[in-house]
């Protein structure tokens, strides 16, 4: 009898068919594995590869990355008139689908890859706008105008050369000042889709500027910006710091919160960054942490005052890491290791 590691396949989906020894097919490509399907494969004597199956999440991010990019060529092309209502349509269903039955984990691991890093970045903007959005108790009529906003945000950089774009190295001041443009690009572009508002406009041009007054394009300050774009902001921000681009290696996850964390209340809204942590960080409890001092250590609880200094449990003892000297290095199973 062949042994197959269901904890590790169901739920997975069928790259190829699988057929018996006789050519009669068993399980169609795509199917999605459960108990059932195991036990039949088992009957027939017949082992799964790893390579003979994806996760579910994988497919979903790549087909939304693709309608993505589909959606840009179209609005840079003018070969079909969208609308707010259509690009609803095409995007929103998977964007809920992401954000409500699937791993937060496994989400992020298939919108950090590098390949389509433009539009799987949009997507990952998306995502987590939607997520921060619900969170914070938008409407489902305001979320899904958040989601497209999170989408076309960086529509503007279709206007801009890709030599500019992807140049390994630092920018010149000039090169920087075209990158800038794309601020302005993006907003007269959604605002000549039908269908579209004011302040999903709003994010393309304000998703730089920050609460300070160090941001781009007019150096606005608090109120001053909308609070689509302040969502936007942080979520862009996060994305950012996690993805692996020609020009800069990935943050690990631990190291974001962090950082987002400490620039709240200069940089971005407050209320954001913290509803986006503790809503993220909530779902690591009971997840195993380094510590600075070498140990691996539980999460516990989350502190409402310090979301990243955590209550954790190293070997039956207990850590109040806002009042040790102790600190989280990173995490262990990391949830945002590579890709299998």
């Amino acid at each position: 009898m062949i042994l197959i590691d269901k904890t590790w396949f169901i739920g997975r989906k069928l790259t190829i068919n699988i057929y018996s020894r006789h050519g009669s097919l068993l399980l169609p490509k795509n199917s999605i594995l459960n108990d059932r399907h195991l036990a039949l494969l088992e009957s027939h004597g017949i082992e799964l590869n790893r390579e003979d199956t994806r996760l579910v999440t994988e497919f979903i991010v790549e087909e939304t990355v693709s309608e993505a990019r589909a959606i840009y060529e179209k609005i840079h092309n003018r070969k079909e008139q969208l609308s707010n209502s259509r690009i609803r349509r095409l995007v929103v269903p998977k964007i809920r689908e992401l954000c409500a039955n699937h791993r937060f984990s496994d989400v992020i691991v298939e919108l950090r890859k590098k390949d389509n890093y433009t539009y799987r970045h949009c997507v990952g903007i998306a995502v987590l706008s939607y997520l921060a959005g619900k969170w914070l108790g938008l409407k489902e009529d305001e979320l899904q105008d958040l989601a497209v906003s999170g989408l076309l945000h960086d529509i503007g950089k279709i206007k801009i050369p890709d030599s500019i774009l992807n140049k390994p190295g630092g920018l010149s001041a000039n090169e920087y000042a075209v990158i800038k443009l794309h601020t302005h690009y993006g907003y007269e572009m959604i605002r000549g889709l039908p269908g579209t508002t004011e302040r999903q406009a709003l994010v393309a041009l304000q998703h730089h500027e920050r609460e300070d007054g160090s941001g781009y394009p007019f150096g606005l300050t608090g109120d001053r910006i909308a609070p689509f774009s302040k969502i936007v902001a942080v979520a862009d921000v996060f994305h950012t710091m996690l993805s692996e681009r020609v020009y800069k290696k990935p943050v690990p996850l631990y190291q974001v919160f962090r950082e987002l964390y400490q620039r709240a209340f200069r940089l971005f809204d407050p209320s954001v960054v913290r509803c986006l942590i503790f809503n993220l960080m909530s779902k690591m409890i009971g997840d195993s942490v380094l510590l600075s001092d070498g140990q691996v250590a539980r999460i516990i609880m989350l502190h409402p005052d310090d979301l990243i200094n955590p209550l954790v449990e190293a070997e039956g003892q207990f850590y109040d890491l806002r009042r040790s000297e102790l600190k989280i290095v990173n995490f262990v199973a990391n949830p945002l290791r590579k890709a299998e």
